[in-house]
């Protein structure tokens, strides 16, 4: 089974996501470790303190009273004496040690206590409550620690929370001479210790998250910049997946090592497929790029093509040196190629002065026989404005013919696995070129097939010039001659072109309804309103002589021809 892809991360959340948990992780870490060092080190101090208290106990308590404690009449003055004045030294130390409460305890072999001796506590200190009381306590089940303390006698750390707040304890066991076992401790509320760790623990998770927006923010803006470099190298390269190659010089830096790294790759590859794309169409690259591969094979598509040609360009080239007629050439192309380039055309290949060119392949172009159109009528625009500099120059101007056709054809790769050549080839090729070349039969300079003309649509403006079975040909094409589109500022015909094409039409319509006669006349009219109009002499020329010699009935009035 296929593992599901998974959707990747933007760079800027996975960095934030990232270093937020690292963040947050080494806060908490940090916190936790603080908080046990500072509890550790603080209850390690308490406790020394606590055991010191004790021991200060066993010093104050006098041996008069624990060796007494069992005997009857302890109200004698000399114990009573005793007893207040270890009181009153007992309340001094644990004021002085800074204790909660300092006391002496005997715990009895039957498992029972009572409280020898004490300081008073703040209860008993507001009742001015007699110490001596404490003597008449009744015995009480001594605390777990008491007892471990007893049975081992050895010091014991006790801890235990209850209303009043949680209780820090040292156990020093004394065994007396009497026999008795004698608990000199030290207690001290460690409420507000606790409370204070808290309050550091809380402080240092408040300076993490303090450390943790810095980071972020850092982060945030480091990680943007790195995502806007990056997005813009994935927008170079889908760039250069189309071709939009641009030609700037310079390339673009990064202060960051590797998208550097990056920024220099795509340059390499722009200038690289830049000076590639002179000698192979721009799709043709496109379309290696994008599917990865390069095989022999075609496929059959409509296409519409566009042959070109110089008129007299043999003539032309005799006058000049080859190595002149290259740079003229050169010239030339750079200007009639780029209308057709900016139609989107794949432009296949140069022969001789010839440029031939297509649409939709290897890309599919739903538009392609207006693009076809608007490119040709763009191109002679362009060449018609290069020959009258040329002429104002001194220099023979070069005059270009067109020849549009749409139709099936197969393109593809050709040749060898190892050297190819993307191509077309077809009966529709051979058509465009033938078309081509009638031009100088019909006195044009655009000539289109009829299924062009069908697929363009109506917003461009086509005058009916012929039925006609050109070389190679097998059925009889009509031809259209290609004069401006509509809805195009810089194509749009003149109105008068409009009217001219209108008389037109009304004319070539009765020419081929065999109406010779009205057609001679309306012929006449046109080449009177446009004497330079080598069509409608033509036509004129033509209804005369079948208006005097009506044709047979089997004429179908396509012109054949034998030549290219």
């Amino acid at each position: 089974m296929a593992s599901r892809s998974r959707r990747p991360w933007k760079i800027r959340t996975k960095l934030v996501v990232m270093l937020g948990a690292i963040n947050v992780l080494g806060t908490a870490l940090f916190a936790g470790l603080a908080y046990t060092a500072a509890s550790n080190r603080s209850l390690t101090d308490i406790d020394e303190a606590l055991c010191a208290a004790a021991d200060g106990a066993q010093q104050i308590v006098p041996s008069l009273i624990i060796n007494d404690v069992d005997t009857v009449g302890r109200d004698t003055p000399a114990y009573v004496a005793a007893y207040r004045d270890a009181h009153r030294q007992l309340e001094q130390y644990a004021e002085a040690a800074r204790v909660e409460f300092i006391y002496a305890i005997v715990v009895r072999p039957d498992g029972t206590a009572f409280e020898l001796m004490g300081n008073l506590s703040p209860e008993q200190q507001a009742e001015r409550a007699d110490p001596l009381v404490d003597l008449f306590r009744k015995p009480y089940a001594p605390s777990p620690a008491m007892l471990t303390a007893a049975r081992t006698m050895s010091t014991t750390i006790d801890a235990v929370e209850d209303s009043y707040g949680y209780f820090r304890s040292c156990l020093e066991p004394v065994r007396w001479s009497n026999g008795l076992v004698v608990m000199f401790g030290a207690d001290l509320n460690i409420t507000d210790v606790r409370a204070r760790l808290r309050q550091d623990l809380i402080v240092n998770f408040g300076i993490g998250a303090i450390v943790m927006v810095l980071t972020l923010t850092f982060v945030l803006v480091f990680s943007r910049r790195i995502a806007s470099e990056l997005g813009d190298v994935v927008t170079d390269a889908n760039r250069v997946s189309r071709l939009q190659l641009d030609t700037a010089a310079e390339r673009r830096q990064s202060t960051t090592l590797e998208v550097d790294r990056l920024f220099a790759a795509l340059h390499d590859m722009k200038a690289g497929l830049r000076a590639f794309s002179k000698y192979v169409p721009n799709a043709v690259i496109g379309r290696v790029l994008e599917t990865g591969k390069a095989e022999i094979g075609g496929e059959r598509r409509e296409l519409s093509l566009l042959m070109t040609d110089v008129a007299d360009f043999t003539t032309i080239s005799e006058q000049l040196d080859p190595e002149k007629v290259m740079v003229v050439m050169s010239e030339y192309f750079d200007h009639v190629v780029a209308p057709l380039l900016a139609e989107g055309a794949t432009v296949d290949k140069y022969v001789g002065d010839a440029i031939f060119s297509y649409w939709n392949a290897p890309h599919a172009q739903s538009d392609h026989a207006a693009r076809c159109c608007r490119a040709a009528l763009r191109a002679r625009a362009v060449s018609m404005a290069l020959a009258d500099q040329w002429r104002a120059a001194g220099r023979w101007p070069w005059i270009t013919r067109f020849g549009l056709h749409s139709g099936a054809t197969v393109f593809g790769n050709v040749g060898a696995p190892d050297r190819m050549d993307f191509t077309v080839i077809g009966g529709s090729v051979n058509l465009a070129s033938r078309l081509e070349g009638l031009n100088k039969v019909y006195g044009t300079s655009i000539l289109a097939s009829d299924a062009l003309r069908a697929n363009a649509g109506d917003r461009f403006l086509f005058r009916p010039v012929d039925r006609v079975m050109p070389k190679g040909v097998v059925a009889p094409v009509d031809i259209f001659e290609l004069i401006g589109a509509f809805g195009v500022a810089d194509l749009a015909p003149a109105p008068a072109d409009v009217s001219y094409v209108e008389a037109w039409d009304a004319a070539y319509t009765a020419y081929r309804r065999r109406e010779f006669t009205a057609a001679r006349g309306l012929f006449a009219a046109l080449a009177a309103e446009r004497p330079a109009d080598a069509l409608a002499g033509r036509y004129l020329a033509r209804a005369t002589v079948l208006a005097d010699q009506p044709p047979p009935i089997g004429w179908d009035g396509v012109e054949r021809f034998d030549n290219k």
